[in-house]
């Protein structure tokens, strides 16, 4: 049985400071990797991560859209 992540899947994304001013109070708590930390010389607080205190106190809100459809080709038709 495989274990982790899958290959390719990543841990890591890519998040425009913009939006994340747009979403974050000024004074959020906001959990980065401590070598970003270190490399970036920020002032840190030690965390243990656990299920309790990784949830989001206020939920972030998700702006959903309605995507059209998808029309499947099959090699037959093609």
């Amino acid at each position: 049985m495989a274990r982790g992540k899958t290959k390719g899947a990543g841990s890591f994304v890519q998040v425009n400071l913009r939006e994340l001013n747009r979403v974050l109070k000024e004074d959020a708590t906001v959990i980065v990797s401590r070598r970003f930390a270190e490399t970036l010389s920020l002032d840190t607080e030690n965390f243990t991560a656990n299920t309790t205190n990784i949830e989001a106190q206020t939920p972030v809100k998700v702006k959903s859209e309605e995507l059209e459809s998808v029309v499947e080709i099959n090699a037959e038709n093609w």
